[in-house]
């Protein structure tokens, strides 16, 4: 329990810590209001059961005197709204506090999951590479609630009823030490026996709903993202039971956890009443006469009205919390390896500089670069070196596998090379200049990626709504050779919505679109990764004239797989085997 405490606490920042000690402090409030309204029933069920007590009693005697009662009717009338006063207040703070559990909880659930989605995009890039987004997705939408709804919320709740608890049970050792001694231990032991019995299964079936979380999120991720052609094929059924076998096993692990939580109340609900009868022999036994066990049994039955649902929220609370203790791992290795792993903004140096934008004006280089992706231990990239000049066209062409990508990630400031330089006129962009030299970069990849969004927010993706400058879409959507379209095909022009992945446009229409994404900031270095790939000859040769046309005003990379492509490109490098085997060109050697 020490290590959850632990590991919860270091999830939380110090003002949200703040808070859930001032939960803590009102739950302890709360739970001696409580034992405060337990208490007040005894002096009013004497009086209405024997009213010679306020006689015998002598705080009960100085009340009535005090407050100058003339007959016992009224001092009883007047007690019971005591009584009642005190409940209402006792139930009162109980709600309030209650709200403001479950407000801190829910705000929790946004925190954590915007604290770990920005994590993931302060991560660098080669971060990505060996994870699935679907289990990307899973930990922030899914894991993060069950830490919530599993672990967080069962332990405030798990906190105030061990607080009332305790309270009613010190109240009624004070009273009569042995049938408290006895009522506690037997209800308390029925739920101690059946929580040794299935804590191991619990923890156990906890880690297998993450692996089953994990597994189902990847089939819903991949059944929608393939479904074209998954109904092609005609493969439906099979993606179904796909999911259908890892839901399955995600549905029979909570329901199983929610049961062991819930069964063990029913049983307790038969212990209360055989309780409450054996306490009223006990009490007619000790005390004598009905009229004097009134008053304790009264007491004993107020108290079981608080301690069955007490217990039960332990026991349930308990349950739970071992059952999410694997969500927990979870989500704390992916925060505090987020926190201990470089981020970004450390692979581009100990300190950004102010300048917005890092101009190329005469030329970019890589001197002897060498790159291993994580878990190899061949280089994808050995020993490259390239020089780009400024406002030139240069091609990298290479067969798959060939460290032409790795390369141009390089370039782009997604991977950092474990040896080698990248300087842009002579200045090393890994002394805090990487963040200025990619706000200088347009990037083409090979599938556009379009959100179900306007144009004009395509184009200028990222950018809010009301900042968007029109100007600058429809000038870059008129440099990629697509701005006539948009006014005279699209219903409604630069406002006409695209549809998820731009299911409404062509392949040339997506790419030029993404061309005008990448030139709508106007950078002065347009890198182009395969963008034309997967386009047919006549598409692809209206695409590259868009390209072409921009030849000597931007510095322009093309990657290929074609060297057709790059053939009017000012100088053509090749790859093969993670090296530079050729270049051929004007003016650059390497």
């Amino acid at each position: 329990m020490v290590d959850i405490i632990r590991k919860i606490s270091a999830l939380l920042s110090k003002r949200e810590r703040r808070q859930l000690y001032l939960l803590a402090i009102a739950t302890l409030g709360i739970g001696l209001l409580q034992m405060t309204s337990l208490v007040s029933i005894m002096p009013f069920l004497s009086v209405a059961s024997n009213p010679s007590t306020i006689e015998s009693n002598t705080a009960l005697h100085w009340v009535y005197e005090f407050f100058g009662f003339t007959s016992t009717n009224q001092f009883l009338f007047v007690l019971g709204l005591a009584v009642l006063a005190i409940l209402l207040i006792s139930n009162a703070s109980i709600a309030t506090v209650t709200w403001l559990r479950l407000r801190y909880v829910s705000m929790r659930n946004y925190t954590l999951s915007r604290r770990l989605l920005h994590s993931y995009l302060d991560r660098p890039y080669s971060f990505f590479l060996g994870r699935n987004s679907a289990d990307l997705s899973k930990n922030i939408l899914s894991e993060i609630g069950q830490v919530i709804g599993g672990l967080l919320m069962p332990g405030l709740q798990l906190l105030a009823s061990v607080i009332l608890t305790l309270l009613i049970v010190v109240v009624l050792l004070v009273i009569d030490p042995l049938l408290a001694v006895l009522i506690a231990a037997g209800t308390g032991g029925i739920y101690g026996v059946i929580y040794m019995l299935s804590r191991g299964y619990l923890a156990q079936i906890g880690k297998k709903r993450v692996l089953a979380n994990r597994a189902r999120y990847q089939s819903a991720t991949e059944v929608l993202r393939g479904i074209k052609e998954i109904k092609l094929l005609g493969k439906e059924d099979v993606f179904l039971k796909q999911y259908a076998a890892s839901s399955k096993r995600f549905a029979v692990y909570q329901a199983n956890s929610a049961a062991i939580a819930s069964i063990p109340r029913y049983a307790l609900e038969v212990m209360t009443f055989g309780a409450i009868l054996s306490a009223t022999l006990y009490l007619l036994t000790t005390r004598g006469t009905l009229q004097e066990a009134i008053p304790m049994l009264g007491l004993y039955v107020f108290a079981g009205y608080r301690l069955v649902p007490a217990f039960s929220n332990i026991f349930s609370g308990v349950t739970t919390i071992r059952f999410s203790v694997a969500a927990l791992d979870n989500l704390y290795d992916e925060l505090v390896s987020a926190d201990d792993a470089p981020t970004t903004g450390e692979n581009s140096g100990h300190q950004q500089h102010r300048e917005d934008r890092l101009i190329l004006k005469q030329r970019l280089e890589l001197e002897e670069a060498t790159f291993y992706y994580p878990g190899t231990t061949k280089p994808a990239l050995d020993q490259v070196s390239l020089t780009i000049d400024a406002n030139t066209t240069v091609g990298l062409v290479g067969e798959t596998g060939s460290g032409k990508t790795t390369t141009v990630d390089i370039l782009l400031g997604l991977l950092v090379p474990q040896a080698g330089k990248l300087l842009v006129d002579k200045v090393d962009i890994y002394d805090g200049w990487m963040r200025a030299w990619q706000n200088n970069l347009g990037y083409v990849p090979q599938f556009i990626y379009l959100s179900d969004d306007t144009v004009a927010g395509n184009i200028a993706f990222g950018v809010p709504k009301e900042n968007i400058d029109n100007k600058a879409v429809q000038r870059a959507a008129s440099i990629a050779h697509i701005h006539d379209f948009i006014e005279t095909e699209l219903p409604q022009n630069y406002d006409t919505y695209v549809g998820e992945q731009g299911v409404r446009l062509s392949g040339g229409q997506r790419q030029r679109i993404g061309i005008a994404r990448a030139l709508y900031h106007n950078p002065g270095v347009l890198v182009l990764d395969e963008a034309t790939s997967s386009l047919d000859s006549q598409t692809e040769r209206s695409v590259m004239d868009a390209i072409y046309s921009l030849s000597h005003q931007k510095t322009i990379i093309i990657i290929s797989h074609r060297s057709t492509t790059v053939e009017g490109c000012d100088r053509i490098y090749f790859f093969a085997r993670g090296q530079i085997v050729e270049s051929r060109g004007q003016g650059l050697s390497i």
